[in-house]
């Protein structure tokens, strides 16, 4: 997950490996709360948040009650929501690429870190081409 400001400048990035987990859905469920809470202790900006997961899109913009396993992680990310100014949307995974390599790298290099104000050398080039997108 990476943390931009509103100039695109990267605030934070992060990757966590997963020991224990159930499926992809679960893993970009766990991203997201993570880094939206990570994202609330670090910034006062609204938040906006790109998933290239349709399916967790949905479930986290439902109005109705999740009573799916995920439940408690849904739960928990729609409370962390209430608590800022947020949009959430989803993208193609081609206009994810730095949030990709970065689950990469955490699964590739078995590593857990957070970087404040870069990310890893890995993934520099992608975040130079995503903000020319963004601009």
């Amino acid at each position: 997950m990476v943390l931009r400001d509103d100039k695109v400048v990267i605030i934070f990035s992060s990757c966590r490996q997963l020991f224990s987990c159930r499926d992809a859905l679960e893993a970009e469920l766990c991203a997201c709360m993570e880094g939206l809470s990570f994202s609330i202790q670090r910034s006062k900006l609204p938040v906006q948040i790109e998933m290239d997961s349709i399916i967790v899109v949905k479930l986290i913009q439902a109005s109705e009650v999740d009573r799916s396993v995920y439940s408690f992680i849904i739960k928990h990310i729609r409370y962390l929501l209430s608590l800022r100014e947020n949009c959430i949307t989803h993208v193609s995974r081609s206009q994810n690429k730095v949030s990709d390599s970065l689950a990469k790298f955490a699964r590739i290099k078995g590593r857990t870190m957070t970087l404040l104000g870069s990310c890893p050398p890995e993934t520099l080039e992608l975040v130079v081409i995503d903000c020319k997108d963004i601009r």
